[in-house]
């Protein structure tokens, strides 16, 4: 009976370590090339890599979920996730609420409009600015593109999206002005809406607008402290080693790497 005893605490001991190697990784796969799903429903994308290769390094074997954007970390903060990749930005307010790997990427961004638009023509970003007044942008919701909107262009209405997808159809349908997303992301929707979509403006970035953040990061919650030193490790390893420059010209073309400031 002992032995049997001892055997079933082992047992459990080892279940509890499994379990505790298992982790939960929140997304919003709405976001091509950083994160979309295939015709097998599967998660796929630069971000998926990313994530992929750090549960590799530290040892631990990870489980994707799919769901909104806007509902990423509150489901973080009540323990849905251990951790969110989703192309997201560290920002002073987000930083409030969760904790934040170090920084593995930085996207630049860019407005876009329809085809034939008179505002494709503009190049500066003051000119932009100006031509945006009284027209209606679209973002997503709980974006960093939507705090830049409404601390940047006041005299324009910020319309609110779920998906990146609808702000592309939209454009197009006429029904916003102007949209705002990282440039990867528009290239990616105007390839599957060839002709219907133009780029306006410079390459913006958080110099130009502080909104952007500091880098897009890995989020876990509050208190993680063994966990993120972990990923921080791992996210470390990955940048000199260059795994996430490989990556980042898998699914964009060029490379989108952290430099460090």
């Amino acid at each position: 009976m002992k032995t049997l005893a001892l055997s079933s605490l082992l047992a459990c001991l080892l279940a509890g370590t499994a379990m505790a190697d298992t982790l939960r990784v929140g997304t919003s796969a709405d976001f091509p090339p950083w994160e979309s799903v295939n015709e097998a429903g599967d998660v796929i994308g630069f971000d998926r890599d990313v994530i992929d290769e750090v549960c590799k390094r530290i040892e631990a074997e990870c489980n994707v979920a799919n769901q909104a954007f806007d509902g990423l970390l509150p489901a973080l903060q009540v323990g849905k996730f251990d951790m969110v990749i989703s192309g997201m930005s560290i920002t002073e307010e987000r930083a409030e609420q969760v904790d934040f790997s170090n920084a593995y990427a930085e996207p630049p961004y860019r407005f876009a409009v329809a085809a034939g638009s008179d505002l494709a023509k503009t190049e500066k970003r003051e000119d932009l600015e100006a031509a945006l007044e009284g027209k209606v942008i679209g973002v997503q919701t709980g974006s960093t593109h939507e705090a830049v909107v409404r601390a940047h262009l006041p005299k324009s209405e910020p319309r609110l999206y779920e998906r990146n997808e609808q702000i592309a159809d939209d454009l197009n349908a006429g029904r916003i002005d102007a949209g705002l997303l990282e440039q990867s992301v528009w290239e990616q929707l105007m390839e599957a809406r060839e002709g219907q979509l133009s780029l306006t403006g410079p390459l913006l970035s958080s110099a130009d607008y502080a909104e952007f953040g500091n880098g897009t990061a890995i989020a876990m919650r509050k208190g993680s402290d063994d966990l993120k030193k972990r990923v921080d490790e791992a996210v470390a390893s990955m940048l000199a080693d260059g795994k996430i420059a490989e990556l980042s010209n898998k699914w964009f073309g060029y490379d989108l790497s952290y430099k460090a400031k």
